[in-house]
């Protein structure tokens, strides 16, 4: 290759006339679908070398450390299956009530029931799944979060903040209407004695979003999110 064939500082206005060209075809369903996952000590991510308690794309492997700020664009929740043997991944995601599940009720009458996937032996957890973008990334695009139930409680408690947000006006703001903070940390396992696991753990508002980020950043991405948060595939760090 001969020096000065590529450029090395970005001056990109030549191409301006032809954005997006080419790429009409490759839509959502042609692309890996990134999650903003949080890097468990005893994960694959970990052990390829990523950082245990941050939150972390799965697509690109970049960490964005234990405070990471989001808009949510949409949620749903989602029943997801995980392997009944260690590492237990995820193995596949459905629609509530989809698959016929058995309840196991709880050794001792101490705890809550389970459900069991019959075909498999598996144990079905419903949980959520949110749609994000993060406003300091743009470049990632849209994200799935799906937690796992060690972060249900925090979860909650940010979907009854987001239910709650009014406009001036009085009315309802949409999901996408504030940026917030998501906060992680490393905590014990109650599963396993002296071992530590990720966990979103605190949220708060930063603040509400821009015109610009609505028009730059939230407008694009809608006719995406929908097929985006619809996909159930299995996989997660």
């Amino acid at each position: 290759m001969v020096e000065g064939d590529y450029m090395t500082e970005k001056n990109d206005e030549f191409l301006e006339e032809m954005a997006g060209k080419g790429l009409e075809s490759i839509t959502t369903e042609y692309q890996a679908i990134p999650y903003l996952g949080l890097v468990q000590p005893d994960g694959t991510a970990a052990a390829d070398g990523a950082t245990p308690g941050v939150w972390r794309n799965s697509a690109t492997g970049e960490e964005y450390g234990n405070v990471v700020t989001v808009i949510a664009l949409a949620f749903k929740p989602i029943w997801n299956e995980r392997d009944s043997e260690p590492p237990f991944n995820t193995v596949s995601r459905y629609e509530p009530g989809s698959i016929n599940v058995q309840i196991q009720q709880p050794k001792g009458g101490k705890g809550y029931p389970k459900m069991i996937n019959p075909n498999t032996g598996n144990e079905v957890q419903e949980l959520f799944v949110y749609a994000v973008i993060l406003p300091e990334h743009p470049e990632a695009g849209v994200l799935l979060f799906n937690p796992t139930v060690g972060s249900m409680r925090t979860c909650k408690q940010w979907n009854r903040l987001l239910h709650s947000q009014l406009l001036s006006n009085g009315a309802p703001a949409p999901i996408f209407g504030s940026v917030w903070e998501l906060a992680a940390d490393l905590v014990d396992n109650p599963a396993k004695k002296g071992a530590k696991m990720a966990k979103f753990v605190k949220v708060q508002k930063a603040g509400q979003i821009t015109k610009q980020q609505l028009d730059t950043m939230i407008k694009p991405q809608i006719p995406v999110i929908d097929a985006t948060i619809l996909s159930i595939t299995a996989g997660n760090d």
